[in-house]
């Protein structure tokens, strides 16, 4: 079984996350500083893509991990609810991404069918994390390139709690939000020209 994530996914404008930043430090202490390079694979012709399906190695400080994603529902408030498989790897594949195959589970290896992946790029995100109870904070800027975007992600298993919680804080707090419903992938390869075209010309689905 791949498990299923839920995030709740909100956008701010840079003036709300700094204000973010400082109220979460003052109620949960002092973040732990991720700095992610994200690079994301899928085959020649976007099979992954028009499957609602992704391939992502992540170096996050020390760490690399390989993450494959599916597509699953986005709610109104900004919920998302995706199947999520992750595996820590050696460190030292950052350095050879591109030359070795990745160990790609299933379903993900049967769409891509054998044939060999390629990297479309990435972008860095600058991650600020508190854990709050059951749930993980994530103070994300992240840099497309072409624009920056800011967003608070909470991760947890009880979406109904963090939801009442947290968007009474940000309201007591004065922060205005609003849900994202786009995740930072789709924004990235829009940013990037890289959506792909299904056949007869149909744009891929959004996500």
């Amino acid at each position: 079984m791949i498990p299923v994530e839920i995030e709740l996914k909100w956008a701010l404008e840079p003036a709300a996350h700094a204000a973010l930043r400082e109220r979460i430090t003052m109620l949960l202490g002092p973040a732990t500083l991720l700095d992610q390079q994200n690079r994301f694979f899928d085959t020649a012709d976007a099979r992954l893509r028009l499957a609602r399906r992704s391939v992502r190695v992540r170096r996050e400080n020390q760490r690399v991990v390989l993450t494959c994603k599916a597509k699953g529902s986005v709610d109104a408030d900004g919920t998302h609810r995706h199947d999520e498989w992750e595996r820590e790897l050696d460190s030292q594949v950052w350095e050879t991404l591109g030359c070795v195959p990745l160990p790609i589970p299933e379903p993900w290896a049967g769409i891509i069918a054998g044939q060999p992946l390629v990297c479309l790029g990435g972008f860095a995100n600058q991650r600020l994390e508190w854990h709050d109870g059951p749930h993980l904070l994530c103070l994300d800027r992240s840099d497309f390139g072409v624009r920056i975007d800011h967003e608070l992600e909470i991760e947890t298993p009880q979406p109904e709690a963090a939801l009442a919680r947290w968007r009474g804080l940000l309201a007591g707090w004065g922060v205005a939000w609003k849900p994202q419903p786009v995740t930072k992938l789709q924004r990235w390869l829009t940013c990037a020209g890289q959506e792909p075209r299904a056949p007869g010309g149909a744009g891929a689905p959004r996500s």
